[in-house]
């Protein structure tokens, strides 16, 4: 399916009180731990090598340049995961997340939207071989979050590394566009692991921090 990109959308994204709660995170630029990377959305990535692989990367790029965090700066890197198989019903998808971004011999051919109450951004991507569903990659491009001490370093950074994403609710989508993207309908109380940044000793130490997505709103 091939997602149409509106270059004039002017996104403003609002989500349900029900994510107020939640905390923002951020990723990690150490990609010697496997864990992140720049972005996986760019032209050249093979399994980014189609028509709606192109207009993925364009969506990808037009959100992230126009959605603003509420705190703080957005990490320079995304962290993403993948996940085999990973569909456990209608429009939910859940399993062991592992590092990285669709195995070799994928092929992304659509994408779902989520956004936190501090804007961080979910990109959830499908993965086919052919016809079959390979599995599903979810790209987090996060804010960041600082300490509730000032004198001491964000707990979330682009100096800590982010691993160990699970998702214990799993991952709702929907292919009703928003604005117009798939969106994340609900993925409520996702958890990443900020570890604990080795080159400053006063970093915090290694903490699981809860975020929950909801569809994006535009006006």
């Amino acid at each position: 399916m091939k997602l149409h990109l509106k270059h004039s959308l002017n996104l403003c994204l609002v989500v349900s009180a029900l994510l107020l709660t939640s905390c923002g995170k951020k990723e990690n630029k150490v990609s010697s731990s496997g864990v992140s990377g720049s972005s996986p959305f760019y032209t050249g990535n093979s399994s980014l090598n189609t028509a709606a692989g192109s207009t993925i990367v364009n969506q990808v790029q037009s959100i992230k340049s126009s959605v603003a965090c509420l705190n703080g700066y957005r990490l320079t890197n995304d962290v993403s995961f993948y996940v085999q198989g990973g569909i456990i019903g209608a429009n939910k998808i859940n399993g062991n997340w592992t590092s990285g971004f669709s195995p070799s011999g994928g092929t992304v051919n659509k994408m779902w939207i989520g956004v936190s109450a501090y804007r961080d951004l979910m990109f959830v991507t499908q993965v086919m071989n052919g016809s079959t569903v390979m599995g599903f990659n979810v790209t987090l491009s996060f804010c960041e979050m600082k300490n509730a001490s000032a004198n001491l370093p964000s707990v979330i950074s682009n100096e800590r590394a982010l691993t160990n994403f699970i998702t214990p609710n799993g991952i709702v989508v929907s292919s009703t566009a928003t604005c117009g993207y798939n969106v994340v309908s609900l993925s409520q109380q996702t958890y990443i692991t900020s570890q604990r940044d080795l080159n400053n000793p006063y970093s915090p130490t290694a903490i699981q921090v809860p975020t929950s997505f909801a569809p994006p709103r535009c006006n």
